[in-house]
């Protein structure tokens, strides 16, 4: 152990000697005087320059007990060294006044200041209380009077919303009454036209139960007749021998009334028949002034129309050279304007208006013009095969611009027969069958098959076709009654021929034209024929639920057949109706 101490103090043996001397401890000693020389027999100073003292060794430490080396030392030595250690353990341990004095008053300044901590943290807490009381009222009052502007702006509001839903109501009741109205007349005029049909079809099937009554009448008349006859030829052979001359008499009476007899039912049928035909062909002559015609006879005409444009004036016009010059830059220009028409209500006007320019200004007793509007019809519906089938947005602006051009003579008719015949007379619902002498190449022309068609290809090619003439037949840019083949009725006569003529109905092709009608006309559908148009929606539906009611079994008719029952139960459930 080792002890340093400044220089300037006493060294400590003589420290050591001083306290030994003043020391209250002291154990009384036989003698007083005691010599420094016997103390510092037990101490060994350093040989360092500092005034300090250490232990040679670890045996030189005095310990408890343990024996020390070397002369014994007397009582009086042994009660110095005793006095010694104990005055050194005192020094050790002394306490200080001043430096407790120090201490105490650190530890009170330092609780007094936590004291004030305290206090203030406490005043500063109260003042943030207060202040954050005085907010939270601000905030309560400003929130109230926000409360209260936003609860006025908003009774304000309401009021203004409702007196707004009660003018949209009666604008909205006004409108769906006229609506009805229109649906009603609508309907009566179709109920009408399908009350001369049922008229029609009644009368047809009474002819022809009366026509097989009638044969089997003359069958039944016959074979009595021959029986009668076999029976008075065995009379005869019997009394032949007697009666030769009155059998000869009463064959020739015989014959006579079976002559008149015969005369007479010949009279009686050709009378019934000229009722009949009479009755028959006022039915027809009804028919056609309320613009219903059969799918037979729109094809017929359809191919008339056509046949008499391409083998009569365009073959005369290619014949000419002149002619046929024109005619090409006609087509040409047509090709090109119909190619840049857009959306947009003067781009539609424009090129409508060139068209018909271009056309109006040829003489339309000439062969150049029917030819011309051959072209002008070709190129639209090309158009529609390529540009409708990819976007059928673009079906409206088509459509506008056939309208627009309806103002040409003719035009309608062309346009028509041309859909007819190159749709393969989808759009009128008529079955295409092939004619005598026609072969296998002319007969699938005639139908709508094209050369290295695929069976998707003809698909979305006439399905093309379809889309734009139901949008023609529904535009809403028409501003006067459209022609007869273009009727908004046609959707109606299009969806129930495919649907009554198996024929059409099983082809793969049935279900997709079916869809593109549906997909451009069903709103239109729905304002003039109403609840009859529901009924309709169902049935398609329920037939497209059903495998081989409508389509054929390939993955094309598949295909078509979900899509189109896809849409009927889209339509349905727009309406509010749930297909089951």
């Amino acid at each position: 152990m080792r002890f340093g101490v400044k220089p300037e103090r006493p060294s400590f043996p003589s420290r050591a000697k001083l306290r030994l001397n003043e020391s209250t401890y002291k154990v009384p000693s036989d003698t007083e005087e005691s010599s420094g020389e016997e103390f510092e027999e037990a101490v060994v100073e350093s040989s360092d320059s500092e005034d300090s003292f250490f232990y040679a060794s670890e045996s030189e430490i005095p310990t408890k007990g343990r024996r020390i080396h070397g002369p014994p030392k007397s009582t009086s030595e042994q009660r110095e060294l005793t006095e010694a250690m104990a005055s050194i353990k005192l020094h050790s341990t002394h306490s200080d006044p001043l430096t407790e004095w120090v201490k105490q008053n650190q530890k009170e300044a330092f609780e007094i200041a936590q004291a004030r901590i305290r206090r203030s943290q406490t005043a500063m807490t109260n003042l943030y209380l207060t202040a954050a009381k005085i907010t939270q009222t601000s905030m309560e009052v400003t929130l109230k009077e926000q409360e209260l502007r936003i609860a006025s702006e908003v009774q304000a509001r309401q009021r203004a919303r409702e007196e707004e839903e009660k003018r949209e109501q009666s604008r909205w009741e006004a409108r769906n009454k006229a609506i009805w109205d229109q649906v009603d007349k609508v309907a009566a005029t179709v109920e009408a036209r399908l009350e001369a049909e049922r008229k029609a079809v009644e009368f047809e099937k009474q002819k022809q139960e009366a026509e097989k009554r009638k044969i089997e009448e003359e069958r039944r008349k016959r074979e009595d007749a021959e029986r009668e006859r076999r029976e008075k030829a065995e009379a005869e052979k019997r009394r032949i021998a007697e009666e030769k001359e009155q059998e000869k008499e009463r064959a020739k009476e015989e014959e006579r009334r079976r002559q008149e007899a015969e005369e007479r039912e010949r009279k009686e049928v050709e009378e019934r028949k000229r009722r009949e035909k009479e009755e028959l062909s006022k039915v027809d002559t009804e028919r056609r002034q309320a613009g219903i015609t059969t799918p037979s006879e729109d094809w017929d005409r359809a191919l008339e129309i056509t046949t008499n444009v391409k083998h009569g004036h365009l073959k005369r016009v290619k014949e000419d050279s002149i002619q046929r010059r024109q005619w090409s830059a006609i087509r040409r220009g047509v090709t090109l304007r119909i190619g840049q028409l857009t959306d947009d209500n003067a781009e539609i006007t424009r090129i409508s208006n060139q068209i018909f320019d271009t056309i109006r200004a040829l003489d339309p007793s000439s062969d150049l013009y029917p030819a011309a509007l051959s072209a002008l019809a070709k190129a639209i519906i090309l158009q529609a095969e390529t540009e409708v089938t990819a976007k059928l947005d673009t079906a409206g602006p088509l459509a506008a611009v056939v309208i627009n051009l309806f103002n040409l003579p003719g035009f309608e008719e062309v346009l028509w027969a041309k859909m007819v015949t190159r749709g393969g007379g989808w759009i009128i619902g008529n079955y295409v069958m092939k004619r005598q002498g026609q072969n296998d190449k002319e007969f699938r022309k005639l139908a709508g098959y094209r050369e290295d068609e695929t069976q998707v290809d003809r698909q979305t090619r006439i399905g093309g076709i379809v889309s734009l003439y139901f949008a023609i037949c529904t535009s809403p840019r028409a501003v006067s009654m459209l022609p007869t083949p273009f009727w908004p009725t046609k959707i109606w006569s299009f969806l129930t021929r495919i649907l009554g003529e198996p024929r059409l109905s099983k082809q793969s092709l049935a279900p997709y034209v079916m869809y593109s009608c549906l997909e451009v006309a069903a709103p239109t559908g729905l304002t003039m024929f109403g609840k009859q148009w529901l009924k309709l929606l169902i049935a398609i539906g329920q037939l497209a639920l059903e495998e081989g009611r409508i389509g054929a079994a390939d993955d094309a008719g598949k295909t078509a057949r979900v899509r189109l029952q896809l849409k009927a139960e889209t339509l349905l459930k727009d309406a509010g109706v749930v297909l089951r």
